[in-house]
C-alpha cells in the first residue's frame, strides 16, 4: 500500500513539473542541488581516478632513476640525447615494457569480472575491495627487490584499477542527477589527472631530498597511503540507490536519495524516485544474460560503447604519459622537470571538461578533441622527421609546445568524455555493469597494447618518436567520422531512456546522430522529462 502511495504521488510530481501554471516550474527548470553529503560521496569515489592517475604517472620518472634502475639490475640511464643517441638496451626496453604493461594487463583481467561483482554484491562493495586490493599491489611494488616482484606488483595493481575504473564512474552516475551526470562523472578523470599530476611532482621533489637508494620506493609507496585514505573514507559512504532500488530495496534506495538530494526538492526527488522505480519493473522483467551483450538489439550500443573509450587509449595520451620522461630526456630536455609540466597541462584542462561537458555536449567535444590532437600529434611528428631538433632550439619548443597543446585537447575532451562518461551512460541497467565491465576491458587491452609496444617503438632503430606519433594520429583520424555518424547526443538524458537512443534503424540512427550536432533536445538543457 505504501508502495503505490509513493508511487502515486512520484506521478503527480511528474505532472506538477510539466504543468506551466505550478509554482514548482522553478524548482524544476533550475534543476537539482547536491548536499554536502552527496559532494562528498562524488569526491571519495572520485579518489579511485587518482590512485589510477598516480599509478601511471609514477612508473614512468621511476624507470630513470638510478636507484631504481640499479635495483632491476639495469646500466644506468643514457645521457646522449638528440635523434642519434643511442637506445637502451633491448632487454631493459622489453622489461620496461613488461614492467609498465603488468598493470594495463591487470586492469584488463579484473574490469569484465569487476562488473559482474557490482551488480551481485554493489557498487560499495566492489569500490571497498578494489581500494583493499590497490594497497596491497602498492606494498608489493614498494618492496620489490628485482623486476619480477615489481611485475608482480604492478599486475596486483592493475587488478585493482580495473575494478575501480569500471565500479566508479557506474557509481557516480548512479547517484548524480542527469542534469549534473556529465559533470560529476568527470570528476573521475579530473582524479586520473590530478594522480598524475601528484606523481610527476612527488617524483621530482624525492629525487631532489631522498637518499638516491629509497627516492623510487618512497614515490611508489606514497600510493599506498592515498589507498588507506580513500578505504577509511568510503566506510562512512551509501550504496547506489539505482543498485538497491533493483536489488528490490526500495525503501532504502528512497532513504539514500533523499539524504543525495536534501530537503525542499520534493518534486524533483518524486520524479527521480518515479523514473527509478520504472526503470526497475522494466528490468524486472526481463533476465539479462551475457549473451544479450552480444545481441543484435544492443550491437550498436556495444560498438559505441567499447570502441570510444578504446580508441581514447590508442590515442597515445598514456604514451606519453608513462614514457614522458624518456621521451623528453631523448630531446635533450629534463625528463623529470618536463613530466611535471605535462602533469599541470594535464589537470587545468580537465576542468574544461568538467565545466562544458554538461553544457556543450558530449559529441562536440569528442570531435573538437580528437581534431586538436591530431592536429597536434601529426605538427610535432613531421618537425621530429625533418629538423634535427638538438640542433635548433626553435624545433625544439615547437615539439614541446604541440605536445602540451595534444596533451590540453585530450584532457579537456577525450580524457573524461569518451573514457568515462560514455560507456557510464549508454548501457541499459540491467546489463550495464557487465556492458561497462566489457567496455573497460577494451579499454585495458588497448593500454596494455600502447604500455607494451611504446618503449621498443620510440626506438631510433624502429619507429622513433615522430613514427610513434603518426601511428597513435591514425586512431584518432579514424574516430572522427564514427563519432559524427554513430555516436548520438547523451547529455541529459535520463539512464532510464538511454535504449531508446539506440533503438533505431541503422540508417536512421546515423542522421539522428547528424541532427545531433546541429539541435539539443530541450529536456537536456533543463532535466525536464521528455
Amino acid at each position: 500500500m505504501k508502495a503505490e502511495e509513493d508511487s502515486g504521488a512520484s506521478a503527480k510530481a511528474f505532472e506538477v513539473c510539466k504543468s506551466p501554471s505550478s509554482a514548482k516550474v522553478a524548482e524544476c527548470e533550475n534543476g537539482p542541488r547536491l548536499t554536502p553529503y552527496a559532494y562528498t560521496t562524488v569526491l571519495l569515489a572520485a579518489v579511485g581516478g587518482l590512485l589510477f592517475g598516480y599509478d601511471i604517472g609514477v612508473i614512468g620518472g621511476c624507470l630513470t632513476l638510478d636507484g631504481f634502475r640499479s635495483e632491476m639490475g639495469w646500466p644506468p640511464a643514457i645521457e646522449e640525447c638528440g635523434p642519434d643517441s643511442a637506445p637502451e638496451p633491448k632487454q631493459v626496453s622489453f622489461e620496461q615494457g613488461w614492467i609498465t604493461s603488468a598493470f594495463m594487463f591487470g586492469c584488463f583481467v579484473a574490469s569484465p569480472f569487476a562488473g559482474y561483482f557490482s551488480d551481485r554484491f554493489g557498487r560499495w562493495a566492489a569500490v571497498m575491495l578494489g581500494t583493499f586490493v590497490f594497497f596491497v599491489g602498492g606494498a608489493l611494488q614498494t618492496g620489490a627487490n628485482g623486476v619480477g616482484l615489481m611485475i608482480a606488483g604492478r599486475a596486483v595493481s592493475g587488478l585493482s584499477i580495473g575494478v575501480l575504473s569500471t565500479v566508479v564512474p557506474l557509481y557516480i552516475a548512479e547517484v548524480s542527477p542527469a542534469s549534473l551526470r556529465g559533470t560529476l562523472v568527470t570528476l573521475q578523470q579530473l582524479g586520473i589527472t590530478f594522480g598524475i599530476l601528484v606523481a610527476f611532482l612527488f617524483n621530482l621533489f624525492v629525487q631532489k631530498v631522498i637518499p638516491r637508494d629509497w627516492d623510487w620506493r618512497v614515490s611508489l609507496g606514497f600510493q599506498c597511503f592515498i589507498a588507506l585514505l580513500m578505504g577509511v573514507g568510503m566506510l562512512f559512504m551509501p550504496e547506489s540507490p539505482r543498485y538497491l532500488a533493483w536489488r528490490g530495496r526500495v525503501a532504502e534506495a528512497k532513504a539514500v536519495l533523499r539524504k543525495l538530494r536534501g530537503e525542499g526538492q520534493e518534486s524533483l526527488l518524486s520524479m527521480e524516485i518515479l523514473e527509478m522505480e520504472k526503470e526497475v519493473a522494466e528490468t524486472k522483467s526481463q533476465n539479462s544474460t551475457w549473451s544479450e551483450l552480444f545481441s543484435r538489439k544492443l550491437a550498436l550500443t556495444m560498438l559505441v560503447g567499447i570502441f570510444i573509450p578504446t580508441v581514447s587509449q590508442f590515442s597515445g595520451i598514456n604514451a606519453i604519459m608513462l614514457y614522458s620522461a624518456t621521451i623528453f630526456n631523448n630531446m635533450c630536455l629534463s625528463g623529470i622537470t618536463m613530466t611535471a609540466i605535462v602533469g599541470v597541462v594535464n589537470f587545468l584542462f580537465t576542468f574544461v571538461a568538467v565545466f562544458f561537458s554538461d553544457r556543450c555536449g558530449r559529441k562536440p567535444l569528442l570531435l573538437t578533441g580528437a581534431s586538436g590532437m591530431v592536429a597536434g600529434l601529426v605538427a610535432s611528428a613531421a618537425i621530429l622527421w625533418t629538423v634535427d631538433y638538438s640542433e635548433n632550439k626553435n624545433a625544439a619548443n615547437a615539439i614541446v609546445f604541440l605536445i602540451m597543446f595534444f596533451i590540453a585537447n585530450y584532457a579537456s575532451t577525450w580524457g573524461a568524455v569518451a573514457s568515462w562518461i560514455i560507456p557510464s551512460e549508454v548501457f541499459p541497467i540491467r546489463v550495464r555493469g557487465k556492458a561497462i565491465g566489457l567496455a573497460t576491458m577494451g579499454n585495458w587491452a588497448a593500454n596494455v597494447i600502447v604500455a607494451f609496444l611504446t618503449p621498443i617503438l620510440i626506438r631510433p632503430d624502429v619507429a622513433n618518436v615522430s613514427g610513434t606519433f603518426f601511428f597513435y594520429a591514425s586512431f584518432l583520424i579514424i574516430a572522427i567520422p564514427f563519432v559524427v555518424c554513430l555516436v548520438p547526443e547523451t547529455k541529459g538524458v535520463p539512464l532510464e531512456e538511454m535504449e531508446e537512443k539506440f533503438s533505431k534503424p541503422l540508417g536512421q540512427h546515423v542522421r539522428s546522430s547528424i541532427a545531433d550536432l546541429r539541435r539539443r533536445p530541450a529536456a537536456a538543457d533543463t532535466g525536464l522529462p521528455k
